[in-house]
């Protein structure tokens, strides 16, 4: 669903991973770090960098699954672990990055779309919206932002 409707959204920055790492999906430019966050200061040249790019991505995303299971895993038992194990057996880390830093709404309206649709899908009718990522607020499958 994400390939398919990111298309929209050419400011958006993609990679996506099942846990084996066997079926994985990105539209980074090969060799071509995208800088998340930077610290620029008067005289000095631009110092610690964090960036996304898509060889890291994938090893981040080994830790990440295990960090999930060997951490998170510890504290539930029975079915709840069992739900645990299948959502990372199942699922995909997924990182998305809005490379318009000054309007900064793709990543939102991308969501928005993705999330309506997902409670379409789901015959849900969103009444009792709840809180989204930054305190966004999801109404009807829709982000208030």
């Amino acid at each position: 669903m994400i390939i398919n409707k990111i298309s929209k959204f050419p400011l958006l920055s993609y990679t996506l991973s099942n846990k084996a790492g066997t079926d994985s999906y990105t539209n980074y430019k090969k060799n071509s770090p995208i800088a998340l966050t930077w610290g620029v200061f008067p005289g000095r040249e631009i110092i610690q960098p964090t960036i996304a790019d898509y060889k890291t991505f994938l090893i981040w995303k080994d830790e990440a699954f295990a960090l999930w299971i060997e951490k998170w895993g510890q504290i539930y038992e029975g079915e709840s672990r069992q739900v645990m194990e299948d959502i990372v057996d199942d699922l995909y880390l997924v990182c998305l990055v809005d490379n318009d830093f000054v309007t900064g709404t793709a990543l939102w309206e991308f969501l928005d779309e993705v999330m309506g649709e997902i409670s379409h899908e789901n015959g849900e009718n969103g009444e009792n919206g709840h809180n989204g990522h930054n305190g966004q607020n999801i109404n009807n499958g829709h982000f208030q932002y």
